[in-house]
This record gives structure tokens, C-alpha cells and sequence, in this order.
């Protein structure tokens, strides 16, 4: 009932005035013309920010798949680098070198020389350490050296 009420308002025409020849006429809400250009403009700014988000956010999981991907090279590299230390550190030792030289039938020296490089003068005197053994030595210009000198 209420809504007979209201239709029969808006359906309503306002009487004329006496002295007023103006017609009501009938006016559609809508424009005329539709802008499909403004449509597209939208349309086109949305997909530009749509493309603009995914392009950053792959540049960004690629950065993060670098960087994760360095991050276990560096622990593989830091570990490698502790192992290399404590390898030259037993390998420095002085036990581990008397064995060595032990192995390639080196005596120890019971006098030394040293040779100064910025003069080119020798301090010390190397003496002959005792045993029959002798060394050869193979120079690359003449392919041996005098086998022994007494």
C-alpha cells in the first residue's frame, strides 16, 4: 500500500500555472554518448599495475633465491677455510715437519749460515754434518750437479 502511495507521487505531474506554456518532457539519467576511450584508459592502467607487481615481485624472489643460493656457498666456503686452517696448522707443526724430513732422509744441522739479501754477505759458518750420505742435485741447465764434494 505504501508503495502505490509513492509511485502515485513520482507519476504525478505538477499542474500547469496559469500563465505558463512550458510542457514537462521526459530526460533519460544516462548520457547519450558512452566515452569507451576513458574505459580503455582504465582498463589499460590496471593491467600496467597488475604487470608492474608481478615484474617486481619475480625481480624480488629471483634476488632472494641469490642471495640464499650465496649464502650456502659462503657457509660451504667458511667451512672449507676452517678445514684448510687446521690442515696448515698440523701440517706446520714441528713434529709434523721433523717426520717429513725424516721421510726424505734428512738429518738435522748442527751449524747453520745465513745469507743477508740486501748486502749479499753470508753470516755463519755451515758445517759438513756427519754421515756418508750425499746429495745429488738436478739443475735444470745442466741436468746434474757434481756428485760429491770433499
Amino acid at each position: 500500500m505504501s508503495q502505490m502511495t509513492i509511485s502515485s507521487r513520482i507519476g504525478r505531474v505538477a499542474p500547469a500555472r496559469s500563465g505558463d506554456s512550458v510542457r514537462a518532457r521526459a530526460v533519460d539519467a544516462a548520457p547519450a554518448s558512452t566515452s569507451n576511450g576513458f574505459r580503455l584508459l582504465c582498463v589499460l592502467l590496471v593491467a600496467l599495475t597488475f604487470t608492474a607487481v608481478l615484474l617486481l615481485n619475480t625481480v624480488r624472489a629471483e634476488g632472494s633465491y641469490v642471495l640464499s643460493t650465496l649464502e650456502v656457498e659462503a657457509t660451504a666456503l667458511h667451512d672449507q677455510k676452517v678445514t684448510l686452517a687446521d690442515e696448515l696448522e698440523s701440517k706446520g707443526s714441528s713434529e709434523s715437519l721433523a717426520r717429513a724430513a725424516t721421510k726424505l732422509k734428512m738429518v738435522p744441522s748442527t751449524s747453520t749460515a745465513t745469507l743477508r739479501l740486501s748486502d749479499g754477505s753470508i753470516t755463519g759458518v755451515a758445517s759438513k754434518v756427519d754421515g756418508s750420505r750425499t746429495l745429488t742435485v738436478d739443475l735444470p741447465s745442466t741436468g746434474t750437479a757434481p756428485a760429491k764434494d770433499d
